[in-house]
């Protein structure tokens, strides 16, 4: 049940993981979210340098239950290669003194669990913070369609969670933020956050993609600063004798020798937008070498992986699935062996060991090592030190606000403590018992009632911990280390930006247009109309905007 943020489905304008992944950075590097899809979060846009936020954010102090066997090394997570037989308590004294409940709205891709009143994971949690939790568990699919009517209504509940790519889909959002969610600052800036130590051991680089309108606004969720993996079925790899690709050439070899239509087997999922790393194309705003501000789409780099993609669908070796819907869920096709290669967050690793080892012991799922087009030199695309956010409702007090921090304090226990298992587990011997590895296995009443909920609510750092699958901890931590290493540094790194909605609301018209192109009904010439479509109606506004940002800092 351990929650990395990459394993977390995503919707489909944010066309990072399912279609052209123009829009990864179409907001530049959002700190606030990637401003990346439709409605955007305000009519003008507008920025902040990170350094400039400095004394809004908490101090970091830190918190190390246990001590990594594999230290993380410029970027990349610690790896633990057994799970601590001795759990320390990291919140030994309840947080809600009150004793009053808790309300919490949070997203679930998955069956919702018995509610508050019948669930005895419910009941382990809720009395260690001092209070019911009352969860408003809403289906991930659906969960921005809710929000944006809830926030115009300002009907919200005391704890809010939104993914950031959320934040950025809804109108004038900056707005809503300031109307309906406490400024944290006064209660949790520079010192003041020792009150809630789990806080304050989150990175300060996450903590600053919580703010909005020059006010603390939310506590962050880390993430892993990698988007996206691309994986391949290594057992299925051994038996047709083939290995991980290491260029595009090898792409098209695989393409031929795996696929095949009579046996139900395609050689790929979605990938497209691991492709146009690939071919080098940046993650979104970028200086060309005579220093002009270019986006990804605009690129030739991209043009030449909008091809090659569209040779891959046209030459079959697509499972149809995908090509029949973009938004197809691809993880049961590859678990079930239908297909051997495809994108997804890094988090999907160990959610698929977890689902697919008890069934079929053989299941091998490894991540390619970044590679490029030309077996040369990589690119690896930098994702954002936050993408999860909990927001605490307005005006309820100094005294409530300081509850339901220390709530959130609770839920940020990291790995090593008492809470963070308790969180993911429930109680050892009723929700879960420890297998020879020491590892956490869910019981038969747990598998019924634990969920991502309290995971939700607080983030906590980044860790490699699931050592309960062999090797899954080594080979995590090895490709996380390759990927830094080539990880593309940004223009506008540090710099909190949100796109203007016009130029926001462009994103999925030009990923239609692609979608089309992949799969046979626009020529590949169309590209160069649906990007002058794109100039026209609000790119070249766009261009303006972000270059501004950058000449406004200096860069």
């Amino acid at each position: 049940m351990d929650l990395p943020v990459g394993g977390v489905p995503s919707r489909r304008k944010f066309l990072g993981l399912l279609g052209t992944g123009a829009a990864v950075a179409a907001g530049g590097g959002a700190l606030s979210g990637c401003s990346s899809g439709g409605g955007g979060t305000g009519t003008e846009g507008r920025a902040e340098v990170e350094g400039k936020l400095a004394g809004l954010l908490p101090a970091y102090i830190a918190y190390e239950a246990v001590k990594p066997d594999l230290p993380g090394e410029n970027g990349s997570s610690p790896g633990f290669l057994k799970y601590p037989s001795e759990l320390k308590r990291a919140v030994p004294n309840k947080p809600v003194t009150s004793g009053k409940e808790v309300t919490a709205m949070t997203p679930l891709w998955g069956p919702a669990p018995p509610g508050l009143g019948s669930n005895s994971y419910f009941d382990a949690n809720n009395e260690r913070i001092g209070a019911p939790v009352r969860f408003n568990i809403v289906d991930g699919a659906a969960y921005l369609d809710k929000l944006g009517p809830l926030l115009a209504a300002g009907n919200v509940p005391e704890l809010t969670v939104m993914m950031g790519w959320m934040a950025s889909n809804i109108t004038r959002f900056s707005q809503a933020a300031d109307k309906l969610f406490e400024d944290l600052t006064p209660y949790l800036a520079g010192d003041k956050a020792k009150e809630f130590p789990m806080l304050a051991n989150l990175p300060t680089r996450a903590w600053a993609y919580g703010v909005w309108n020059n006010q603390l606004k939310a506590v962050p969720y880390p993430g892993t600063g990698i988007p996206w993996a691309l994986f391949y079925r290594k057992d299925l790899f051994d038996q047709h004798g083939v290995q991980a690709p290491k260029n595009m050439d090898d792409v098209l070899a695989l393409g031929k020798q795996l696929t095949d239509a009579k046996v139900n087997r395609w050689a790929f999922g979605a990938m497209v937008p691991e492709v146009a790393r690939a071919f080098r194309a940046p993650a979104g705003w970028h200086k060309d070498s005579a220093g002009n501000l270019k986006h990804q789409i605009e690129t030739t780099e991209y043009e030449e992986s909008v091809a090659f993609n569209r040779r891959l669908f046209q030459s079959g070796y697509v499972h149809p699935t995908v090509i029949a819907n973009p938004s197809a869920d691809v993880k049961p096709l590859f678990e079930g062996g239908q297909v051997l290669m495809y994108q997804d967050g890094p988090g999907s690793w160990a959610e698929a060991l977890q689902r697919q080892l008890p069934i079929n012991p053989k299941f091998n799922m490894q991540a390619v090592l970044p590679f490029a087009h030309d077996g040369g030199e990589p690119i690896v695309w930098k994702g954002e030190p936050a993408g999860i956010f909990t927001f605490v409702k307005k005006g309820l007090g100094e005294a409530r606000i300081k509850e339901l921090l220390g709530v959130l304090n609770y839920t940020a226990s990291p790995f090593g403590t008492e809470e963070a298992v308790m969180c993911a587990y429930g109680q050892e011997g009723k929700h879960y018992v420890k297998e020879a590895s020491g590892a956490p296995k869910l019981t038969a009443l747990g598998a019924k009632e634990v969920a991502n909920t309290y995971i939700f609510l607080g983030g906590r750092p980044a860790v490699i911990s699931e050592s309960q699958y062999p090797g899954y901890v080594e080979a995590m931590h090895a490709w996380e280390k390759a990927c830094v290493k080539y990880a593309q540094e940004k223009p506008f790194e540090g710099i909190r930006v949100e796109q203007p909605s016009k130029l926001a609301a462009l994103s999925q018209p030009f990923d239609d247009k692609v979608q089309d192109i992949l799969r046979g009904r626009r020529p590949v010439s169309d590209l160069k109309v649906a990007l002058a479509e794109w100039r026209k109606n609000g790119g070249d506004e766009g261009r303006e905007f972000f270059a501004k940002v950058l000449t406004d800092n200096g860069r």
